[in-house]
């Protein structure tokens, strides 16, 4: 667990200034570190979120939120 936090924070510094998109598939709230993770990258980063979840796609403004399969919103 903890190789895998310094690789996590290793590639954080690596696209620090970048531009990112990120697109998350499939993370639901019944677990949600997926999507706490892309929501605190998205804000850290000022990188927009493409959340695609049939149930649940819910974001915070300026995001976008896509009710469909991952396949298909891809």
């Amino acid at each position: 667990m903890e190789f895998q936090r310094q690789r996590q924070n290793w590639w954080m510094d690596e696209v620090d200034g970048h531009r990112l998109f990120i697109i998350e598939l499939g993370a639901g709230t019944a677990v949600p570190t997926v999507r706490r993770f892309s929501e605190v990258v998205s804000v850290v980063q000022k990188s927009p979120l493409i959340r695609i979840n049939v149930r649940e796609p819910e974001v915070r403004p300026g995001n976008i939120g896509l009710a469909m399969e991952a396949l298909a919103g891809l």
